[in-house]
């Protein structure tokens, strides 16, 4: 009988089942799809190294620490932090990263720049933990008057959070996570995300773990005391069952009582494209102010391309507006054309 059954392969999947398993308790994982490691798989196509979307590790996170926990290599570099530029009202503008820059952009006027500084300096010395109840566009209200100024900081929050719902979001998360973000940073990994999936999947059977791919659990019901998981091929007996899915499965398998209430998935439109050079070698990155659009060259500061440039573009979607694919397809596509002419 197992002690625990992991629903989920992915990173969060692998690493509990990691930890678990070197406790001592016998520990199944079970994916629905015959490779693991979910949205943290990678492609190769044409000498290009794809993430699903642009990816990031937040070098001071709790991911690190627990990649470290487990012996995990993560090799990878930092992007860079000037240089950046800034999409608003259709073109491009640098983006401040500092009081030389916040000074001479011209992404806002005088009265903007002044009330911008303020804004970040409040942010920095704001301690999260009060506002964890408070949605990130009420606290915004408080400190930027400017539509302007409060694109700028939704700008950061959505790059950080990868979340554009400043009227669900909560402020203190928000604020915590910029912090991490503009603190220790983040790292672009070499050959992409699925280095932490072979990573984990190495630990993972070292520890013991019996891994199961193709599984797809369909229910998971209370039993003698315990927990039985069924797929399609199988009924398993278990003490406990830790779900590490997506919201949408995970409200099916578990209901809305046991899944804590109202969760939301974070999702985003992402365009990945592979050049044999960049027309603008200097342009790495850029951020929609007035747009939630995102913009990186992640083969600048990580192996994740033989020759050339590999590229994430990415539209943060807001899960209370509709969406069409198509459109936002388009509108990524504007977005390199913008940035990389040609």
């Amino acid at each position: 009988m197992n002690d625990v059954i992991l629903v989920g392969g992915g990173l969060t999947g692998l690493a509990t089942a990691a930890l678990v398993a070197r406790a001592g308790l016998a520990v199944t994982v079970l994916e629905r799809a015959a490779a693991l490691g979910g949205r943290a798989r990678t492609d190769w196509i044409g000498g290009h190294a794809f993430n699903q979307g642009g990816h990031a590790l937040y070098v001071g996170g709790p991911a690190m620490s627990v990649l470290r926990e487990l012996g995990v290599a993560h090799p990878g570099g930092k992007p860079p932090t000037t240089g950046a530029l800034a999409i608003a009202g259709g073109a491009l503008h640098r983006l401040p990263s500092g009081l030389v820059s916040m000074l001479t952009t011209d992404l806002f006027g005088f009265g903007a720049k002044i009330e911008t500084a303020r804004a970040f300096a409040t942010l920095a010395r704001t301690n999260p933990r009060g506002l964890r109840d408070v949605t990130w566009e009420a606290w915004v209200a408080t400190i930027a008057t400017r539509q302007d100024v409060r694109d700028a900081l939704g700008a950061v929050a959505r790059v950080t959070t990868y979340a554009n719902a400043p009227a669900r979001a909560s402020a203190g998360e928000t604020i915590a996570q910029i912090k991490a973000g503009l603190g220790p940073g983040v790292l672009y990994l070499d050959d992409g995300w699925q280095t932490l999936v072979n990573g984990l999947e190495k630990v993972t059977l070292a520890a013991g773990v019996n891994i199961v791919r193709g599984a797809q659990v369909s229910g998971i019901e209370r039993e003698r005391g315990g927990l039985v998981v069924t797929t399609r091929d199988a009924r398993m007996a278990t003490r406990s069952v830790v779900v590490a899915t997506g919201p949408a499965t995970a409200r099916k398998l578990l209901g809305a009582r046991d899944l804590g209430g109202d969760v939301t998935a974070v999702q985003t439109a992402c365009l990945d494209v592979g050049l044999a050079a960049l027309p603008h070698p200097e342009r790495l990155f850029a951020l929609g102010t007035d747009r939630p659009t995102y913009f990186s060259v992640h083969s600048a500061s990580a192996h994740l391309a033989d020759s050339g440039a590999t590229i994430h573009a990415m539209k943060y979607l807001n899960p209370d507006e509709a969406s069409d694919a198509r459109d936002d397809e388009s509108e990524l596509e504007g977005v390199l054309d913008l940035v990389q002419p040609g």
